[in-house]
């Protein structure tokens, strides 16, 4: 059943908090699911998986879900109790023993060494070291090699799990290591019933037309449509041309367009961020905006110290307002947005 919790960020979108934190509030995917929730509740968890599929449907979720359920102080077990200090620093994303790594940042040899480093010791506060690495196709060689013996043998205190949307990029003798699961796409049905659940708890007068279209269109991917419904609702466009114009082109965080265009930003690039823009003006602004959005937050989650958090926090103060309009008054609003962000990271001492 999907659960409404408060972000501990502050943020409100709708894929952030509806985010399961329970093996059993997963949607799809059900094989998986039992086999976990069963390796949880026996304290039989394999200390290195490897999650593949594509974007959007539950690997980097189910990964934070094993950290959750491992380090939780009521114990080990697939219904973590989401209060302790264990679980709260977790979802906070402040844990020192659960942590999540973006190997599209930190994924040479040097990094990778750094984290193997610190294996042996034992961990800060809770029972487990859950290391989870998202876009794990991007470890360079070097990186899989060292990381091989490590995932072989291991620690019993250590838990690894990568999350990749291109596994076969990885080396053949890496991925015999781990224990594998592939996640696929939600059913048209089970992401129907989802963004009907989430239009009645959160009170959204909704169009059904509108929700069978988000579905369709959302190639059973449960954050796709999630964003697509707080667009609409957010427009109070409850109208099948509106609908279309918001799904007509995917794109997110992970679409590489964006990761250059914001990439650009951050090197305060103006004119090379322009031409970047250029090639995504096909897209409406506020899809942009959600993307450029979603890329920063990331980062602030990846911060590693004060500082780079109040930089990417201004950034997000800087676009967190939803463009609402339409044509040329949208991209005008976007170029000053994307002005915005340079602005925050020049005040920032980027």
């Amino acid at each position: 059943m999907i659960i409404k919790r408060e972000s501990r960020t502050g943020a409100n979108d709708l894929h952030t908090i509806y985010r399961p934190c329970r093996i059993d509030e997963l949607i799809g995917n059900e094989a998986n699911r039992n086999i976990i929730k069963g390796s949880l509740d026996s304290n039989n968890v394999p200390h290195c998986y490897l999650f593949t599929g594509p974007p959007g449907c539950g690997k980097t979720t189910t990964a934070r879900i094993i950290g959750l359920s491992l380090n939780c102080e009521e114990g080990v077990s697939s219904n973590p109790c989401l209060k302790c200090n264990s679980c709260l620093s977790i979802l906070n994303h402040n844990s020192m023993d659960t942590q999540e790594i973006n190997i599209g940042a930190y994924g040479n040899k040097d990094d990778v060494l750094a984290v193997i480093r610190d294996l042996p010791s034992s961990p800060f506060m809770a029972r487990y070291k859950v290391l989870i690495m998202d876009e794990a196709h991007k470890l360079t060689d070097a990186a899989q090699n060292a990381l091989l013996k490590e995932i072989e043998d291991g620690y019993a205190h250590v838990y690894f799990v990568f999350c990749t949307n291109e596994p076969e990029k990885l080396k053949p003798a890496f991925k015999e290591r781990c224990a594998r699961m592939h996640f696929g796409c939600v059913s048209i049905d089970l992401i129907m019933d989802m963004i009907i659940n989430v239009c009645q708890f959160e009170g959204i007068v909704y169009n059904e037309e509108i929700l069978n279209h988000i579905a369709k269109e959302s190639a059973g991917v449960p954050r796709r449509a999630l964003v697509w419904l707080k667009q609409i609702a957010d427009a109070g466009a409850w109208n099948i041309e509106f609908a279309k114009e918001i799904t007509g082109v995917v794109v997110d965080e992970d679409t590489a367009e964006v990761i250059n265009l914001c990439r650009s930003l951050m090197k305060c690039e103006w004119k090379e961020s322009l031409a970047l823009y250029e090639k995504l003006k096909k897209i409406p602004p506020e899809t942009i905006r959600l993307a450029v959005e979603g890329f920063f937050v990331g980062c602030l989650k990846r911060s590693k110290s004060y500082n780079d958090g109040r930089k990417f926090s201004q950034i997000l103060d800087a676009i967190g307002q939803p463009i609402y309009q339409t044509g040329k008054t949208a991209e005008n609003k976007l170029y000053n947005y994307m002005f915005k962000v340079m602005d925050a990271l020049k005040k920032g001492g980027a």
